[in-house]
């Protein structure tokens, strides 16, 4: 197992965490989730929940739940493209 690797399977953790906090953070706010589908639409509503926020700490909080996703879903692309270039 080389660095690649170990790099790819820190991206799909990360996704999954960040997709994890959304949906925990949605569900707590009264917005009706599902599991194992409707990630995109529970992003949409994630977004718009950040952009109508408030409190300016909680908007902060939710805007790092959706820097880390954008930046694990940038080494979901990009390390597959190092992978397959190095070989």
């Amino acid at each position: 197992m080389n660095w690649l690797s170990i790099g790819l399977i820190g991206a799909i953790v990360f996704t999954l965490h960040a997709f994890q906090q959304i949906k925990m953070t949605l569900k707590d706010k009264g917005h009706h989730v599902d599991l194992m589908s409707g990630w995109l639409e529970d992003y949409r509503k994630f977004k718009q929940l950040t952009r109508d926020e408030p409190d300016e700490l909680t908007r902060h909080k939710y805007q790092r739940v959706l820097n880390g996703l954008y930046l694990a879903l940038a080494g979901l692309v990009f390390i597959p493209l190092l992978m397959i270039m190095g070989k």
